[in-house]
């Protein structure tokens, strides 16, 4: 089986998961980088699509890592931009990367299996519009509001006990919403946030392949004080709701995925699902177990091949920075403060 990976340059991910499978598969995964246009060459016709001499309608899967799709909009400032100026490098970068979405859709009609497609890749712009699929089909999410307009955003938490926030676009963390975000966040002249009721039930992460359910995780504090000790990371038992995940997954066109969840009631309570899962802040574990289970998946070999990952396994995750060092700064920011 011909299997290829497309990404930006410095991927953990992307060589992560290239070793695995060629590790388990004997045979080379091609890598086509499209983060340096000037590194870039591409073909396009009737017939085929080659990149950096390479066919890639050849290939039977290509796995695209690190794609961040945004909506091609024109600014209303535009209208009355001085065209001369339009080789300047940030519109040639969009143009570069608007021909790679171009190339994607191509090679899923000329019968490439894409994980993800381009049509999947959409989910990681607007999550709003993924919360609003998901829940048009009838999956459980939480009580939700994008708005930048203060009183509704303070109507929406007099009601709610607990609420999260995130912006609206992009990759970001839920984040609690207090006051002070509220403050600075909520206005006219900014875009609208995402925010969301929180129970307070522990967010939990599954990470779902080709209708399987490959990885769940419990990450939480650790329960230590020491400032050296990082997030703990476990597995935990998510076998009442990895149908609904799954579905959910299916749901919105993708194959490849993490969902961020609570248990609700014996249903999981949805609050993103990430169609280009970001996995390499996890333990080393971990990440080499779920890199073995999308090697195993995505080369059609059973599920034995890959030794299972311990029940009782947990781990610190990794990071370059301590706590300690983040208190002391923080204690230096505050004393500028100090009479």
């Amino acid at each position: 089986m011909k299997i290829g990976v497309l990404t930006g340059s410095g991927s953990k991910e992307a060589s992560e998961l290239v070793a695995s499978i060629e590790h388990m598969s004997g045979r080379p995964c091609p890598v086509f980088e499209f983060s340096d246009p000037a590194q870039v060459t591409v073909e396009m016709d009737q017939e085929c699509v080659i990149w950096n001499g390479c066919r890639l309608d050849e290939f039977e899967k290509l796995v695209v890592i690190g794609f961040d799709y945004q909506d091609p909009l024109i600014p209303r400032a535009v209208a009355s931009a001085d065209w001369s100026v339009w080789q300047v490098d940030y519109v040639v970068d969009q143009q570069h990367y608007s021909f790679v979405s171009s190339v994607l859709r191509d090679l899923e009609r000329r019968g490439v299996f894409m994980v993800n497609t381009w049509d999947a890749l959409k989910y990681c712009f607007s999550k709003a519009r993924l919360l609003s699929v998901l829940q048009g089909n009838q999956f459980l999410v939480p009580q939700w509001l994008c708005s930048n307009d203060m009183s509704s955003v303070q109507n929406f938490c007099a009601e709610e006990k607990n609420v999260v926030w995130r912006p609206n676009t992009g990759r970001a963390a839920w984040q609690l919403f207090l006051e002070k975000q509220r403050l600075y966040c909520v206005e006219p002249s900014k875009p609208p946030v995402l925010i969301a009721a929180h129970p307070g039930n522990q967010l939990q992460r599954a990470f779902v392949f080709g209708g399987e359910l490959l990885l769940a995780l419990h990450c939480a504090a650790p329960h230590v004080a020491d400032f050296e000790y990082m997030e703990e990371v476990w597995c935990c038992d998510s076998s009442a709701v990895a149908g609904e995940l799954v579905a959910a997954v299916a749901s919105i066109g993708a194959t490849w995925a993490q969902v961020l969840y609570t248990e609700n009631d014996g249903r999981p309570c949805i609050y993103d699902i990430d169609v280009d899962p970001k996995y390499g802040w996890l333990p080393l574990e971990f990440r080499r177990y779920l890199n073995q289970r999308l090697a195993q998946q995505l080369l059609g070999l059973p599920a034995s091949v890959v030794e299972p990952l311990s029940s009782n396994a947990r781990a610190e995750r990794d990071s370059l920075f301590v706590r300690r060092m983040l208190v002391t700064l923080h204690e230096l920011e505050a004393s500028k403060y100090r009479s």
